[in-house]
């Protein structure tokens, strides 16, 4: 009867204790797919985080996806180097250009039968370039103790290795040939045979996605669509500039910007110095605007400030200036479209030194008014307008900058033009 009692003891033991290929892990999986941006470093940074402080066992990047912008590749790589925790590459499609950078950082690359890497040419295709990030890709492949020359291949097509890839030609491998290569460590087709190389259980594999605020501003820090959103704060601020009051212009305009910023801000692609920046280009326009006479010093580096502030937010300097090139000629396009329908404002009339009162003067003939004295409406900077015989005409001063409300003196009509000068009270 004990021997019994102890021969089921031990199959009981047997059935409950986990059999080897059912070790439990903890696995999390993310899908890398269409193009290398800021936000899919985003993305992938702070899931590579994440998973360290929660203690996985393997984490998995699976990537189908053309290529993108080289700067977001590289903090992927670097990202994925620094990771405390096993990172397997997952080649399930494609991962050419830069997207092949990120397969290559894996600690294990694995590829599908039906899968490539390669075809990393930089644009524009320039040695500089070239040079540069050929040696990221011999980098990172040396890092994993794969090929460096191979690597530096799909980037560089002058270089030529022999029975692989001739000269001028840049390299992409299949499957087949980038395990055969050495650049990849299996050919899987799915997780589930990841799951079995890795033995642990697929069930216990989390995927993770972004949220929905993370697409939405994805999309929005996408160049084409902040160089959309920048049209059209630029031009609904000129807008409110040709209409009077503060509505509809001024709301669109700022709501833009700040979805601009926002947008960028939540990516990590821009610090708050870019945004600072951008408020003090703002500020001394303004300030050149309505306080400090004519249009100097203050306008122009407040112009500079602005579009320094929005050259460094976008990932390469072909991008930022195709963006703020299209920025440009679109909104002012749109700025003399507005201006023709709709004409100049109060406020607009308020810069320009115009009047439309009716007790406004202008007359060809103003010889009457030589050696007159009179008083100056508005500031002369040096144009303005001046008060002479009760009526509301436009001067200008000699040169020198006059305040409103000074006392001056007619010397010189030539036409219409009317030239003042201070006077100066003798004690």
């Amino acid at each position: 009867m004990r021997n019994k009692f102890f021969v089921f003891l031990i199959l009981l033991l047997f059935v409950l204790i986990p059999k080897p290929d059912s070790v439990q892990a903890e696995v999390r999986h993310l899908n890398l797919e269409g193009e290398i941006n800021n936000a899919q470093y985003k993305f992938i940074e702070d899931n590579l985080e994440q998973a360290e402080k929660d203690g996985v066992d393997l984490f998995i990047i699976e990537i189908n996806s053309l290529g993108g912008f080289v700067d977001p590749a590289l903090k992927i790589r670097d990202s994925i180097f620094a990771a405390e925790i096993e990172v397997i590459t997952f080649v399930k499609g494609r991962a050419w250009s830069a997207a092949a950078l990120i397969a290559l950082a894996g600690d294990e690359l694995y590829i599908s039968p039906s899968a490539s890497i390669g075809a990393a040419e930089t644009r524009p295709k320039e040695e500089k370039y070239i040079s540069a990030l050929r040696k990221e890709f011999a980098v990172t492949a040396e890092h994993r103790n794969k090929n460096p020359e191979i690597a530096e291949a799909m980037v560089d097509s002058s270089l030529e290795i022999e029975g692989i890839i001739g000269v001028d030609k840049l390299l992409t491998l299949t499957a087949k040939e980038a395990i055969t290569t050495g650049i990849a460590d299996y050919r899987l087709s799915s997780l589930a045979e990841i799951a079995q190389v890795k033995s642990f259980n697929l069930n216990e594999i989390t995927k993770v996605e972004k949220t929905n605020l993370e697409k939405i501003m994805g999309i929005i820090s996408n160049p084409y669509a902040s160089s959309l959103i920048l049209i059209i704060a630029f031009s609904a601020l000129i807008f409110e500039a040709l209409t009077p009051g503060f509505a509809l212009g001024g709301t669109i305009g700022i709501i833009s910007l700040l979805i601009f910023f926002s947008s960028h801000l939540f990516i990590g692609s821009i610090g708050n110095g870019i945004i600072i920046l951008f408020i003090i280009g703002i500020i001394l326009i303004l300030a050149e605007i309505f306080i400090i006479p004519g249009f100097g010093i203050a306008g122009i580096s407040g112009i500079i400030s602005i579009f320094i502030s929005l050259f460094f937010i976008f990932p390469n300097t072909t991008i930022a200036i195709n963006v703020l090139l299209a920025v440009i000629i679109s909104t002012l396009l749109l700025a003399v479209l507005m201006f023709k329908k709709i004409g100049t404002s109060r406020f607009w009339k308020r810069i320009s030194l115009e009047n439309n009162s009716k007790d406004f003067y202008s007359s060809s003939s103003k010889k009457d008014y030589l050696n007159k004295r009179a008083k100056t409406l508005s500031k002369l900077r040096p144009a303005g307008t001046i008060k002479i015989d009760n009526k509301r005409i436009d001067a200008i001063s000699d040169g020198s900058f006059i305040e409103k409300g000074t006392d001056v003196e007619v010397i010189s009509v030539s036409g219409s033009k009317v030239v003042v000068r201070k006077i100066i009270e003798e004690e």
